[in-house]
């Protein structure tokens, strides 16, 4: 069984370039001959069915977590003026992912004195003109009632994530996490294996580390014990933590390793210059627990690419952070 997982960065208006790296994107995991594709921060769902679009032949079964019950509300003109004006003032002509990425560097002490549910309509979809956008919340429908999350809420409450398997899950499962901007979790599917019988695999994608990334473990780690039958597991995603810390060693202590390449995965450089270097963070991960299970890893997708920026070729990365291959095997046979 060959396992994949990738965080591919499309953060639009956070990291640049989003649109352009798409479809590159987009075609490295379709050429994957893998069994299992965990994918991190395809925020924006018209992303993910592009992919799920791409790949569906060789992994026809999908599983993505419902975007969080976020409390959207409507604009007032009164409320979007100052916006609307610190826009035109540094971000005039700009659109999509451009102005997005405009609005969070020059704007974003005014859009954060926005109402909450007004601020979080706008974040849920950074696609057009300022116009369009927001024009968008403008007069729009509350919510549904019912539980909701407080707070400022990325892309509509999306978790970014989703597995992609060649084979109908036997069981599958999820966890929410407490957090903060973006919504965090972790996917559950069990999987037939002719060697292992059957195989629980985790997928996670942790916050970047602060106040909420140790407890977010901790729950991590029960939901596994709570939900594994005594066999084999697998646990792999952009954990956002590195071997050595204090976080990693509860996930060691918990009975997971890791094999084979240790290179770093993120590179704070990569999208701007097309080096991914050896040294960076390994925040990201294919952990195996069990007596008879291995599973070395390779770095994947850290290849430099050029891109169409606006009619001029870019080097630079799929994203800012390398995918990495595993093969799992059994002590008696390879699968």
């Amino acid at each position: 069984m060959r396992v994949a997982t990738f965080n591919a960065g499309l953060a639009v208006g956070v990291l640049p370039h989003v649109q352009e790296r798409l479809p590159a994107v987009l075609a490295s995991l379709a050429e994957l001959e893998v069994d299992v594709l965990f994918v991190q921060e395809f925020w924006l769902e018209e992303h993910w069915l592009a992919l799920r679009e791409r790949v569906r032949e060789r992994l026809p079964h999908a599983l993505r977590p419902p975007p969080l019950a976020v409390a959207h509300g409507s604009c007032s003109e009164r409320d979007l003026g100052p916006l609307r004006t610190c826009a035109q003032q540094h971000c005039a002509g700009l659109r999509d992912e451009a102005l997005a990425r405009c609005v969070v560097q020059h704007c974003a002490p005014v859009a954060l004195r926005l109402p909450t549910d007004c601020l979080n309509c706008i974040a849920s979809n950074p696609h057009g003109t300022l116009e369009e956008i927001t024009n968008r919340c403008t007069g729009t429908a509350d919510a549904p009632r019912g539980q909701t999350r407080g707070g400022l809420v990325a892309y509509g409450g999306s978790f970014g994530t989703g597995l992609l398997l060649r084979h109908q899950p036997l069981a599958s499962g999820g966890l929410t996490f407490a957090s903060s901007i973006n919504a965090r979790g972790a996917q559950f599917a069990r999987l037939p294996s002719s060697t292992l019988g059957q195989l629980d695999i985790f997928a996670a994608h942790l916050s970047p580390g602060g106040a909420e990334q140790a407890p977010q473990v901790d729950e991590l780690l029960a939901w596994i014990d709570e939900t594994t039958i005594k066999g084999p597991a697998l646990l792999l995603g952009d954990l956002n933590t590195s071997p050595g810390s204090a976080l990693f060693r509860r996930i060691t202590a918990a009975g997971f390793r890791s094999a084979g390449d240790a290179r770093g995965t993120y590179s704070g450089e990569g999208l701007a210059s097309g080096r991914f270097g050896d040294d960076g963070w390994r925040l990201d991960h294919v952990l195996v627990r069990g007596e008879h299970l291995t599973a070395p890893t390779t770095r994947i997708l850290d290849e430099a690419r050029t891109i169409d920026v606006e009619g001029r070729p870019l080097r630079s990365t799929l994203s800012d952070h390398a995918g990495l291959l595993a093969t799992l095997s059994s002590s008696s046979r390879a699968e």
